[in-house]
């Protein structure tokens, strides 16, 4: 390590890493000398220092730090569980999470526990015997709370990003999902086309029932009326927007309106309109979520909801920050910021 604590890398110790018993054989001195010398503590004179650190930068020696937090019983790493690494969402909401623990010196372990978050507990224990100080969750589901209760009463800290769970008694970050889909509700009823679908995401997903429950309720304010019950709840990918969205014009062939549970759903309904030939947004008008960087390219123009995903992992990791280093506080449930984008999609 150099005088300013950064480790020396080269491309020889890339793959095969020097250990401290070759510095100190280089030097001819004792394991404990190098160790001084390199963690800069008293014990050792200026000139063995100087010599200690010329061949650990001759050898490129890297401290391994793992190693060093095991012994201090201290570990800088976090297990962020993502649902669905492929969503540009939680992609977003990583890159939040990771430049925030950057800028602290930790490291983080990303699990991928699948849309159904079925592996959500083997990644939750995985992440826990790589000693990882606390957990992020963007998924959680009913059939996690013996798990997050677990966690609670064995001392694990851990934070909920956009899902969350009533009944336990953690730190969580999200929009309220119910208030945007409201507004995105209410717009796509004033806009004059009152035959309204909903295709949202699964039925599982707090998420997902609170913006269904959003939708319908901004609907019946402005006296439209909800055309399916069929195929509310599926995928959320655009996969299942197009499927869904050519059952539904098969079955309710006057739908003039469709609002989806994210942005890719909405993809799949506008891939759909196209083949069959329904002008966005005079024949159908369409509305997504989440407001993922296509959504307003180009000539996609897709009306959305803005959810801050990269704000949303920053303050998850800040708080599980705090909560690692002793924060005592009573739960958190921070609700951030939304705004509807209506774009070329849906009539203004």
């Amino acid at each position: 390590m150099s005088t300013d604590g950064r480790a020396w890398v080269n491309e020889s110790n890339l793959t095969t890493r020097v250990t401290i018993h070759e510095v100190a054989a280089r030097v001819g001195v004792s394991t404990a000398s190098v160790s001084y010398a390199l963690s800069g503590r008293p014990g050792v004179g200026a000139e063995l220092r100087e010599k200690v650190l010329q061949a650990a930068k001759e050898l490129g020696y890297r401290p391994n730090k793992v190693a060093q937090q095991l012994r201090r019983g201290k570990t800088d790493a976090i297990g962020l569980l993502l649902a669905d690494i492929a969503n540009p969402f939680y992609a977003d909401v990583a890159s939040g999470v990771i430049g925030a623990a950057t800028r602290e010196g930790f490291e983080v372990f990303v699990s991928h526990v699948g849309v159904d978050g079925e592996r959500q507990a083997d990644a939750a224990g995985a992440q826990l015997d790589r000693n990882s100080a606390g957990l992020l969750f963007t998924s959680v589901a009913a059939r996690d709370l013996p798990l997050l209760h677990r966690l609670i009463n064995g001392g694990v800290p851990f934070v909920q990003l956009h899902r969350s769970l009533d009944g336990v008694a953690a730190d969580s970050v999200a929009i309220d999902n119910t208030a945007a889909a409201r507004e995105i509700g209410v717009h796509l009823a004033l806009s004059g086309q009152g035959n309204i679908a909903i295709l949202g995401g699964p039925e599982v997903s707090s998420v997902s029932r609170n913006r269904v429950r959003g939708f319908r309720e901004g609907a019946a304010s402005g006296k439209a009326q909800i055309v399916n019950v069929e195929g509310t709840w599926g995928a959320l990918t655009r996969e299942s927007g197009a499927r869904r969205a050519a059952e539904l014009f098969r079955t309710h062939p006057h739908v003039d309106s469709i609002l989806c549970g994210n942005d890719l759903i909405a993809l799949g309904v506008l891939d759909v309109c196209e083949e069959l030939g329904k002008t966005v947004p005079n024949d159908v008008a369409v509305a997504g979520f989440d407001d993922l960087s296509f959504s307003s390219a180009g000539p996609l123009k897709l009306t959305s909801v803005e959810v801050p995903r990269a704000l949303m992992g920053r303050r998850g990791f800040e708080l599980l920050h705090r909560r690692i280093g002793g924060w005592d506080a009573p739960p958190v449930q921070e609700i951030l910021p939304h705004q509807l984008k209506i774009r070329a999609t849906t009539r203004s």
